[in-house]
């Protein structure tokens, strides 16, 4: 990822993430039950705060407005944005990665 590159919003960092991940780590990551969202945080939690916390004036609060906006919780802080940033790229993962049985 560049670390150059401004990313305002949830949604921009989560398809930026999806992006520069191989496939068969976005199909791993459709597959995590919801503990396994522990597993990310492990791997992408650092960096989302690195993020948040440590670009421009303008991104960190514009990054942390968005996730404040769509969280609807007010109180959020880095960490608590990256774990929210984490669940929303869980979530679009599960939408168009997860291993489904085909009968």
């Amino acid at each position: 990822m560049d670390h150059g590159t401004k990313l305002n919003t949830v949604d921009e960092i989560v398809e930026e993430i999806i992006a520069e991940m191989p496939l068969d780590d976005r199909v791993k990551t459709a597959n995590l039950d919801e503990d396994g969202i522990a597993v990310l945080q492990l791997a992408l939690g650092k960096y989302l705060r690195y993020l948040i916390d440590n670009q421009s004036e303008d991104v960190n609060k514009n990054l942390l407005k968005d996730c404040i906006k769509q969280s609807g919780d007010e109180t959020i802080d880095e960490a608590e944005a990256a774990s929210y940033i984490l669940k929303k790229l869980w979530n679009r993962l599960r939408e168009t990665h997860k291993l489904r049985v085909v009968k």
